[in-house]
């Protein structure tokens, strides 16, 4: 289906997401086509309309920044909002309905007066819309009025142009794509270039669309790196290589002792003679549910690589019947446990420079710090899958543990959260389809426990366990969990805010491990005004060594992390909340918001480059605007994309001199500068804007700030400064500002300046959009033999694609002479659409055989329609003879209709 404005090279490309590159968030703006008004277009391979699908949000969301910056031109008729998609094609059919009936309404009330007749259907769309856009407003302000959120979803759906295309033709095939690939997706050591790229991009989308499938910027990684093409977004190199030491051991040399290497909790200590009891207690059979089957997945390793996953709560022993399966099972296999320099770095080293050979067991406890890290998610996840389905690796057993929470996360691949893991949840969701899952129990049922009676009564930890712990949680109450909470939920003061800062770093995004120098940063936040002026001057140290202290042997609330040999030394020594209180916390503290101390400390005292990433990406989403220096460390660590959100919102603050330091200095952009000149220009600032515009298009040739500073000019009547403008900008080569001066000429009466203007765009920049505004403007005064003329020297130059659109344009709005004009000029040079049509036109007018004549004609160049069409027109007009006759040829031009219409009729093809 042709859309006018949908079906045209546009003049400018961008992304919803500004460090990745999926490919269903393409955003492609129209201005260059031969419009009178503009068409965005957003490209979605599929858009679910509901509320909760992530697409049809990121798609009201472009729209609702579109009627924010052009909401003046969409309520004209200026600009529309354009969306392809190739499905689920009922949903998109009653959007298309929708925003039929909401164009023909004057207002939202009377778009509402008439829905409930419409049918429920478009009641749910609407609703789903209007859902949507309150959801869109409530993100960057207090929930708005209903009256807003109505007004606003009318507005957008009365300008909404829906296309329903097939799969295979929703890949976009922009030749300004390529450049926006070496822009900004492709790093410079890359040995491919841009168009290789594209086409392997393209293939991915052949290869997906049928499926329905949201191609991710983790999966477009994997893909393009095995092909050896390095986006700029992957993990640096040198962290992939750092020097983290592996320690490969065999299993059957394992100690007991050993196991709290394996990260294997120790348990609570009783009184006695030191060595009196073992390291750990004996081992409490759980269910054949559980034991059986993790031995029995971990036996069959032997006969060919697996993942094995065992999704249990946290301290209910899920390490530690890992740790007897693998000892049990596999005696003579080595053991891998990657843990430093971190976690995800040396896991890739060990999968990269083959420390894992066959018959070895890849030991990922907490498995989420592996595969839930951003800027690694994907190359882990990647790696690991290779490691599994490569038999010339294997076998491997890759054994890990994860919280419930977390696995839910990773299977359900939620594309709703790809801010905080940074679009790799395809690849990593990929990798879980490999994964066998055992669940482990939260406690043991008193029949377990009673089986289990001479093994509790054997060691004074279990029985001790036994008689006190709630419900059968026997682990936990070993792993001290219940003191652990009680010593949270008694802590006060100084002691309390230590805790809660370590709670919220954690769940804010910063790695176990947080140093000594950040946690006296981050807790000053939290100490109340009472509290503060009561504390000595060795306030931390004390309050932190309470902390740090055992009750009644049990670890406390923070455990100083003993680095190991191999581990780099560090400046300030590194503390690990309990893993029991993190998880309570991501319940308990959920609706609580950081305070601002926690972005200070994380500027200045973030342990790794990631913690500091993680901790800026959840600053931004809570919209906090007052740690600009945290912004500024991330985008020295890499993330630059937090940096430019924040410029953004000191542009929204009207703080622009330090919103333009900021891009001049840490984020050169010319995109941001033109959003920024465009709010001076709105500010009243003009020659500021202007100063922006012209840098901004010297930058990266963005043109958006001169274009929205003249119109913004126009709108305030100041024509001839909005000239000056435009004029630049025309010489510049911008289609936009040749289109309108252009006009703005001819209106004047300087016709031959008008007419230099549209020659020069159309030869020196390949622009037509002028040219084709002139020659309406002639064919609309009568000036037909000067439209002809022009139109001619369009097709001259290549552009009868230019010239078929707009016609077509012309002709929907019933401008049929001016429509016949540049069809006229299109079908002399031969476009097989403009000669169907002149066909069809010359039979309405009587002239048969030119018609047939036009028809051939188009059949030749590839259209074998025209001939078809015209076989219909004389068929419906009685002449069945003639209406065989020119459906044979069709047939015999290739027209399958044609060839239906013969076989129904009772003819031979």
């Amino acid at each position: 289906m042709s859309v006018p404005g949908l079906d045209v090279v546009p003049d400018s490309v961008c992304l919803q997401q500004g460090r990745e590159f999926p490919l269903d968030d393409v955003v492609v703006l129209n201005r260059e086509g031969p419009y009178e008004w503009a068409v965005e277009r957003q490209v979605k391979r599929t858009l679910e309309i509901a509320r909760s699908s992530d697409p049809w949000r990121k798609t009201i969301r472009q729209c609702v920044q579109s009627l924010e910056s052009f909401g003046g031109e969409m309520d004209a008729d200026r600009h529309r909002l354009g969306v392809t998609a190739s499905g689920p094609s009922h949903g998109l059919e009653v959007l298309q309905s929708l925003a039929a009936y909401a164009a023909a309404q004057k207002g939202v009330d009377d778009l509402l007066r008439i829905l409930p007749g419409l049918g429920q259907e478009h009641r749910r769309v609407w609703k789903h819309l209007a859902e949507t856009v309150r959801d869109v407003f409530a993100e960057s302000e207090a929930a708005p009025e209903q009256e807003l959120v109505e007004l606003s979803a009318f507005r957008i759906a009365r300008r909404l142009v829906v296309q329903i295309e097939p799969t295979e033709q929703v890949s976009p095939r922009y030749p300004y794509l390529c450049a926006l690939l070496s822009d900004r997706v492709l790093a410079a050591e890359s040995r491919h270039d841009a168009a290789v790229a594209y086409r392997m991009i393209e293939a991915l989308a052949q290869e997906w669309g049928p499926r329905a499938g949201v191609i991710d910027a983790a999966m477009l990684r994997t893909a393009l790196q095995a092909r050896g093409i390095v986006l700029r977004s992957d993990p640096p190199a040198g962290l992939q290589r750092a020097g983290a030491s592996q320690q490969v051991r065999a299993v059957g040399e394992l100690e007991p002792t050993d196991a709290l290497r394996f990260e294997v909790h120790p348990a609570l200590e009783m009184g006695g003679a030191p060595g009196a009891l073992a390291v750990l207690p004996p081992y409490i059979a759980r269910p054949a549910s559980v034991d059986s089957e993790l031995r029995r997945e971990v036996a069959e390793a032997v006969d060919g690589s697996r993942l094995v996953m065992v999704v249990g709560g946290s301290s209910t022993g899920k390490t530690r019947s890992c740790w007897e399966a693998v000892r049990a099972e596999l005696p003579d296999w080595k053991i891998v446990h990657p843990l430093a320099p971190d976690r995800p770095a040396a896991l890739l080293h060990a999968l990269q420079e083959d420390v894992l050979q066959p018959r070895t067991v890849l030991w990922l406890n907490e498995a989420n710090l592996y595969l839930l890290v951003k800027d690694y998610a994907a190359q882990v996840s990647a790696s690991l899958q290779d490691l599994l389905t490569n038999q010339q690796r294997g076998p491997v057993l890759v054994l890990g543990t994860m919280w419930p929470s977390f696995w839910e996360k990773l299977t359900e691949c939620s594309v709703e959260d790809d801010d905080h893991l940074d679009t790799g949840m395809g690849a990593v969701g990929q990798l879980a389809d490999l994964a066998v899952t055992v669940r482990m129990p939260a406690a043991f049922s008193e029949p377990e426990l009673a089986r289990a009676e001479a093994v509790v009564n054997s060691d004074p930890r279990l029985t001790l366990a036994r008689t006190r712990a709630a419900s059968g949680r026997i682990a936990q109450f070993l792993a001290g969990a219940p003191h652990l909470w009680r010593r949270y939920e008694q802590s006060e003061g100084a002691a309390r805010a230590i805790l809660h800062a370590a709670m919220d770093a954690r769940r804010c995004g910063h790695g176990p491990l947080l140093s000594e120098s950040f946690l006296r940063v981050a807790c000053e936040g939290y100490v109340d005004d009472s509290t503060w002026h009561s504390l000595d001057e060795d306030w931390f140290a004390s309050h932190l060594a309470k902390l740090l202290r055992p009750h009644r042997q049990l670890p406390g609330p923070l455990m100083r992390h003993r680095p190991r040999p191999y581990e780099p030394p560090t400046d300030s020594p590194l503390y690990q909340l309990a893993d029991f209180l993190h998880e309570k916390s991501q319940a308990t503290r959920e609706r609580e918001h950081p305070a601002p101390s926690l972005w200070a400390a994380a500027a200045a005292h973030s342990r790794t480059d990631t913690d500091t990433r993680e901790l800026a990406q959840t600053a931004r989403r809570l919209g906090v605007v007052s740690c600009e220096q945290l912004y500024l460390k991330a985008a020295e660590c890499g993330d630059v994309s937090v940096l430019r959100w924040f410029t953004r919102r000191l542009i929204d603050l009207r703080r622009f001199e330090r919103a333009e330091q900021i891009i001049e200095g840490h984020c050169l952009d010319g995109f941001l500068l033109g959003e920024l000149s465009a709010a001076l220009g709105l500010a009243g600032h003009y020659k500021k804007a202007e100063r922006l515009a012209r840098r901004a298009y010297e930058v990266s040739g963005s043109r958006n700030g001169q274009r929205s500073l003249a119109h913004h000019l126009l709108t305030l009547g100041m024509r001839h400064s909005a000239a000056r403008i435009y004029s630049w900008a025309a010489d510049t080569g911008d289609p936009v500002a040749a289109r309108w001066l252009t006009a703005y000429h001819e209106a004047r009466g300087d016709r031959s300046a008008a007419e230099r203007l549209a020659h020069t765009a159309l030869t020196e920049y390949g622009s037509p959009s002028a040219a084709l505004a002139l020659a309406q403007l002639r064919a609309t005064a009568g000036a037909s033999n000067d439209a002809q003329r022009l139109c001619r020297r369009i097709a001259g130059h290549g552009h009868t694609d230019a010239l078929v659109a707009f016609a077509r344009e012309r002709s929907d709005h019933h401008d049929h002479a001016t429509a016949t004009c540049f069809y006229s000029a299109a079908a002399a040079a031969k476009h097989p659409k403009a000669l169907e049509w002149m066909s069809w036109h010359r039979e309405g007018r009587g002239h048969h055989q030119h018609a047939e004549d036009l028809a051939h004609a188009a059949a030749a160049a590839g259209n074998s329609h025209a001939l078809h069409g015209l076989a219909q027109l004389r068929f419906f007009n009685g002449d069945i003879h003639d209406a065989e006759r020119l459906n044979r040829a069709a047939a015999l031009a290739g027209s399958s209709s044609a060839r239906e219409w013969l076989i129904r009729r009772g003819f031979q093809p």
